[in-house]
C-alpha cells in the first residue's frame, strides 16, 4: 500500500517564523539612548565652560562672566543628571535631558538676540564666546541641543523608558482543553477518559 505525498503548501511559512504565543517584543531603547550620550556629553562640555568662566574671573570679574558662569553650571547638572538617569531608564532623566537640552537652545537665543539688538546686557555662553567668538556657539551648542531635546521627547524614548517596569513574562500556551464555561459539563481528565474507554475484548 503505497501513499502519496504532497508537496508543502507554499501559502504557509515554515515553522518558527512567528513568535511564540504570548511573548512580548521589547522596543527598542536607541533614541534613548543616543539622546542620554548626546545629553552626557553636552553636561561635561557646560561643565567645562564653566570652569573656564572661573578661570577668567582670576584676571577681572565682570557680570556677564558671572552670569555664563552660573548658566553654564545649571546646564552642565541639567544634562549630566538627566543623561545618566536615562540609561537607567528613568523618567526623571528624559525630563532633565529635555529641561537641560531647551536651556541650551532658549541662552543661545538669547545670545544672539542681545549681540543683534546692540544691548549693553551681554553673557558668555558655553565658554566659547570670549575666545572663539559667537559663531561657534551656533555648531558647538545649538546643533547638539536640538537632536538632544528631540530625541528625549519623541515617544520611542518614552516606550523605552515605559517596557522597564514591565515584566518580559510570556503566557505559556494552552494546548489543553479550554476553561469550562457556563453551562457545560467540564472537560474529561486522563482517568475519566480511561474509565470511558471500552474493554480491549469489546475492540
Amino acid at each position: 500500500m503505497t501513499f502519496q505525498q504532497y508537496p508543502p503548501q507554499g501559502g504557509y511559512p515554515p515553522p518558527g517564523a512567528y513568535p511564540p504565543p504570548g511573548a512580548v517584543r521589547r522596543p527598542s531603547g536607541a533614541t534613548g539612548i543616543i539622546a542620554a550620550i548626546f545629553a552626557i556629553l553636552g553636561g561635561l562640555w557646560f561643565l567645562a565652560g564653566a570652569a573656564f568662566h572661573v578661570i577668567e574671573f582670576v584676571d577681572f570679574t565682570v557680570a556677564f562672566l558671572v552670569i555664563g558662569a552660573v548658566l553654564d553650571f545649571v546646564t552642565a547638572a541639567l544634562l549630566l543628571s538627566g543623561g545618566i538617569l536615562l540609561l537607567l531608564r528613568k523618567g526623571a532623566g528624559r525630563l532633565l535631558t529635555a529641561i537641560g537640552s531647551g536651556v541650551a537652545i532658549v541662552c543661545v537665543a538669547l545670545v544672539f538676540v542681545f549681540r543683534a539688538s546692540g544691548s549693553f546686557f551681554l553673557f558668555s555662553y558655553s565658554g566659547v564666546t570670549l575666545r572663539f567668538g559667537f559663531g561657534w556657539v551656533l555648531i558647538l551648542v545649538l546643533v547638539p541641543a536640538i537632536p538632544t531635546l528631540v530625541l528625549a521627547l519623541i515617544p520611542p524614548t518614552g516606550r523605552w523608558i515605559a517596557a522597564r517596569k514591565q515584566p518580559a513574562t510570556a503566557m505559556p500556551p494552552n494546548f489543553g482543553y479550554p476553561p469550562p464555561q457556563p453551562g457545560y459539563p467540564p472537560a474529561p481528565g486522563p482517568q475519566q477518559q480511561q474509565q470511558q474507554a471500552p474493554p480491549p475484548g469489546q475492540w
